[in-house]
C-alpha cells in the first residue's frame, strides 16, 4: 500500500466520523488542538497526523490508537491478535469502534441504565431481520451480498470505504 493509500483512507474515515458525530472541522480542530486549516489537509487526504495528533483524534472519537495507527499505514508492534480473533482491516476496526464508543455514549446519555439490556437485545432483533431481509432481496434479485456467514464482502461497502 502506498502512502497516498493511506492518506485516502484516513481521510475517509476522518471525513465519515466527523459526519457521524455532526463535528465541524472547527470543532474537531479546537478537540484536538490544531488549526482548522490543518484538519482541512488530513480530510482531503494531503497528509496524514502525527503520532501526537492520532492520540488525539483517538481520544476524541472513542478508538483505539493503534487502530488508526495501522489505518494511515504508521507500523505497530503486535502484542496478540485484534479483539474478536485474526488479523482485522484497520478501516473495518475504526469504523467498529467509533460507533461502539457512539452508541456507548447514546446510551449512557439517553436511556435509563435498567434499559439498556432491553436496548441491546431490540437492536440484535433488528440486526437480524435486516441481514434475512437482506439475503432474501439478494435472492430475488440475484445481487451479491455481504453475508458474514460466508465470509464474502461486497463490491462497494457502507460506511467509510468508498
Amino acid at each position: 500500500m502506498t502512502d497516498s493509500d493511506d492518506r485516502t483512507r484516513f481521510a475517509g474515515w476522518l471525513a465519515a466520523s466527523m459526519s457521524n458525530r455532526g463535528l465541524s472541522q472547527a470543532q474537531l480542530a479546537r478537540a484536538v488542538g490544531v488549526a482548522d486549516t490543518q484538519v482541512s489537509r488530513w480530510r482531503r487526504g494531503q497528509v496524514v497526523p502525527t503520532v501526537q495528533y492520532l492520540q488525539r483524534i483517538a481520544d476524541t472519537f472513542g478508538v483505539q490508537r493503534t487502530t488508526l495507527d495501522r489505518l494511515v499505514g504508521y507500523p505497530v508492534a503486535e502484542a496478540g491478535s485484534p479483539p474478536g480473533g485474526g488479523a482485522s482491516d484497520p478501516d473495518v476496526e475504526a469504523e467498529l469502534q467509533a460507533l461502539q464508543a457512539r452508541l456507548r455514549e447514546a446510551m449512557q446519555t439517553r436511556l435509563p441504565r435498567a434499559m439498556w439490556r432491553a436496548y441491546v437485545e431490540a437492536c440484535i432483533a433488528l440486526a437480524d431481520g435486516l441481514s434475512s431481509s437482506t439475503r432474501r432481496a439478494a435472492r430475488e434479485s440475484r445481487l451479491p451480498i455481504d453475508d458474514p456467514d460466508q465470509g464474502s464482502s461486497p463490491d462497494r461497502p457502507l460506511g467509510f470505504r468508498s
